[in-house]
């Protein structure tokens, strides 16, 4: 029996999105604001029997990512790359999955952080415009260069430049202290751009 068709054209009725690439069996399950692509060259393959939650994202990239069936998937859920999720596996919410291996019915908590997050990273920095000097210099002295005047640098530097490192070293601190987990932001981007009708309640359940 033929399946029918998920991809955008029929986007407003489904409310999810199936890419090129993406092998579904006939009885899958998929909530809405769900997101399943593959990369040029990769594939997604969706065994019979999965389960896939609200506002899940799935993108296969450098080969081919499997959910063998029976597989559930909670909301929220991240899986990026190119892996294998064994079979009645349960994922739990909000989790992030880079190159998966997760074995037959094996569970994975609520919130987990799972894969080597620098393979996104290193390829978010490769495409990503270099930082001005200032920003630099920031970087690795937790200083910020500011303009001088030729006539009171000099005591300028004298006066202030204690304070002035105190107060910078405690901004790098602060910044290197917060490390988010990688993919909140950018799922919440990509649903929101394929799905605009849904920005408001997805911004409601952010804020509660």
């Amino acid at each position: 029996m033929p399946q029918p068709d998920k991809r955008s054209d029929a986007l407003d009725d489904l409310d999810y999105y199936v890419g090129e690439n993406v092998r579904l069996d006939s009885d899958v399950v998929i909530a809405s604001g769900t997101v399943l692509e593959a990369a040029p060259g990769s594939r997604l393959v969706i065994e019979s029997g999965v389960c896939i939650g609200v506002e899940v994202v799935v993108q296969a990239y450098g080969g081919e990512l499997t959910l063998e069936a029976g597989v559930n998937v909670g909301q929220g859920v991240l899986l990026l790359g190119a892996g294998r999720v064994g079979k009645r596996a349960c994922i739990g919410a909000e989790s992030t999955l880079i190159n998966p291996q997760v074995d037959v019915d094996q569970v994975i908590p609520a919130r987990s952080l799972l894969g080597d997050i620098r393979c996104v990273s290193d390829a978010n920095n490769a495409s990503a415009p270099p930082p001005d000097q200032r920003e630099q210099d920031f970087q690795r002295n937790g200083k910020v260069p500011h303009p001088t005047d030729t006539s009171s640098s000099s005591n300028a530097e004298l006066d202030g430049s204690d304070t002035a490192d105190v107060d910078t070293t405690g901004q790098a601190s602060s910044l290197t202290s917060v490390k988010p987990v990688y993919g909140r932001e950018q799922v919440l981007q990509l649903v929101q751009t394929l799905f605009p009708h849904r920005s408001a309640a997805m911004s409601d359940s952010e804020s509660s």
